[in-house]
Formats: C-alpha cells, structure tokens, sequence
C-alpha cells in the first residue's frame, strides 16, 4: 500500500513538473535552425550602430524616440524603427528591426513585405518556423541559433497577411 502511495506521489510530481515546464518553455526553444546570416530589414542589419557612416547615410535624423530600460526605440523616415543599446560601450547597437504600417516600401533580404501572405513566407524561408500568438497576431518566427537571430512575421486577418516583421538579436527582451 505503501509503495502503491509513493508511486501515486511520483507519477504526480513529474507531471506537475513536466506541466510546469511546458508554461516557460518558449516556441523558439523548440524550432529547428535556419541560416539567417545574410538576413536584413531595410538593408539594415543586427549589430550596425545607428551612429554608423552606413545607416545614417540611409536614415538620417530619427523622427521619433522612446525611452525603455535597456534599448532606445527609434523611428526613422521611410519606415523602420529600431531598439539600440541606450548605454555602455555598445551604445547605438541595433538589437532590433521592425517594419509595420500600410504602405511600408522596406523589405527583408528575401523580400517580404507589409501585405505579403504567410504563405509566400513559407515558401522563401521554409517549414523550420517556430508559431506563437500575441496581440492578436499569428506570428511565424525563424531562429538561427549560430547568428543568435530571429525573424518574425506577425500574420493578421484571416489571409494571413503580414503586419509586421521584425529581426532580432536573439537575447532581446
């Protein structure tokens, strides 16, 4: 009776922590690998410095900033927004792009854009994706873990159409 007891206990234990598990465990952890080297949002690329002869040549002035804890949220013309690193040697590191918006000319390297379709997303990086949802949005996401990178593409409507796209550095929060 006694053993009958602890395996009960045991069997319940390992399910609340395999449960538990199961709540923090983010889709990304679960995705297969993709190269995302050459990967861009507006010919800008993870780990350029928005101080860079390179971006501001293509960005200028930002037209819009936000302060956060630990990135600068910038607007710029043309439609890109970026999260730079706000302190510390590493001030101005873009850890984050993003295109949204109606009528947003920018792409990614392999050209998707606002309006696109998931399914064209699918068909130009593939069926190694990670999904997940967030305000409202069915998100197709695409990790590399050797370039410590995501891409994803938040899909809205019934169509699937993408809304937003946006490539991180993988360690963003």
């Amino acid at each position: 009776m006694r053993t009958k007891k602890m395996i009960w206990s045991t069997a319940i234990g390992l399910i609340a922590v395999i449960l538990t598990g199961c709540l923090f465990i983010r889709p990304q952890m679960l995705a297969l690998s993709i190269d995302l080297s050459a990967e861009s949002v507006g010919g800008v690329k993870i780990g350029e410095n928005i101080s860079s002869s390179s971006f501001t040549g293509k960005y200028q002035q930002p037209l819009d900033k936000q302060d956060n804890t630990m990135y600068d949220y910038y607007e710029w013309e043309g439609g890109l927004a970026t999260a730079s690193i706000n302190n510390g040697p590493d001030k101005g590191t873009i850890m984050r792009l993003i295109i949204s918006g109606p009528d947003n000319p920018l792409t990614t390297a392999k050209g998707i854009h606002i309006g696109d379709s998931k399914e064209k997303v699918l068909s130009l990086y593939g069926k190694k994706y990670y999904k997940s949802g967030e305000q409202g949005a069915d998100i197709v996401g695409y990790i590399d873990r050797k370039q410590n990178l995501t891409l994803e593409f938040w899909c809205v409507n019934s169509s699937g159409e993408v809304a937003m796209i946006r490539l991180d550095d993988a360690g963003v929060r």
